[in-house]
């Protein structure tokens, strides 16, 4: 993702601009902030950089090193994509961070010719969540979800 994309304001809204961004190593720290104040305080500075050596991150940002709001990490997979399960910060949910992050990381994939996201939720009450954003589910568990995104099928034919 070349540029930061930013959070469309309704004209008359007195709502602060928000920017959405592929994470760096520089953003571990902020990230190990986002991930402890929603309740995983185990992924520390370290385990994020690590995260971000072998997979990626979309962030929400408010300003340039300010606190991030919301982010979603994935780790490719034989198959494509192993996404992990939106994070937003408590007083920032309803705001509808986690489907533009969702919006933009299927862009990314589809870009990239990625085939096929998947991922695993720890709550049923999340399930409609993302059945909304066309997340299906797949094999045993109810609680493991897939969409096709990209890959070969979609390939327009030239003329």
């Amino acid at each position: 993702m070349a540029t930061a994309a930013l959070w469309p304001r309704a004209s008359g809204a007195a709502r602060p601009a928000v920017r959405l961004r592929e994470a760096t190593p520089a953003d571990a720290q902020r990230l190990a902030e986002l991930y402890a104040a929603s309740g995983a305080p185990h992924l520390d500075a370290a385990a994020m950089r690590a995260w971000l050596v072998k997979g990626g991150c979309l962030l929400v940002e408010r300003e340039p090193g300010g606190p991030v709001l919301a982010a979603v990490r994935w780790v490719p997979t034989s198959s494509g994509w192993h996404v992990e399960r939106v994070t937003t910060r408590p007083e920032e949910r309803g705001n509808g961070f986690g489907r533009w992050l969702m919006t933009k990381l299927e862009a990314l994939a589809i870009k990239g010719n990625v085939p096929l996201l998947d991922l695993d939720v720890d709550d049923e009450s999340l399930l409609p969540y993302y059945r909304r954003m066309g997340y299906r589910q797949d094999g045993a568990s109810p609680l493991h979800l897939v969409k096709r995104v990209g890959g070969v099928w979609q390939r327009q034919v030239a003329p």
